[in-house]
């Protein structure tokens, strides 16, 4: 269930850690360490979406990490080129250009 979300845990200014969930940004939490404040998290998404499904309220979905996206042939053409000339996969591709053009410098699918 609370491992469909993402779980953000930072050190908080005064000691602990804060805990918060992008997908579900009403909860906020945390703990005095980060197995503490990861725990809670863990618990207060549990909650919520047991709240949402005893008061029949939609369940906030987790980002699946897929998306679809339509290029023009010419582009389309070109990224397999480049794939093929790296020996990776279109989709490996993809997600090492995405991830770098943002300043990602590591993705699931680094090229060498």
């Amino acid at each position: 269930m609370y491992k469909e979300f993402e779980i953000i845990i930072e050190p908080n200014e005064e000691g602990g850690f804060y805990a918060r969930i992008p997908d579900l940004p009403s909860i906020f939490t945390g703990g005095i360490t980060e197995i503490e404040a990861l725990r809670n998290a863990k618990a207060a998404i549990k909650e919520y979406l047991e709240i949402c499904e005893k008061d029949n309220l939609p369940v906030p979905q987790s980002k699946s990490g897929k998306f679809n996206v339509r290029v023009p042939k010419d582009l389309h053409r070109e990224l397999v080129r480049k794939a093929v000339e790296q020996g990776v996969s279109l989709n490996q591709l993809v997600v090492y250009l995405l991830g770098r053009s943002i300043g990602k410098t590591t993705t699931s699918a680094n090229l060498t």
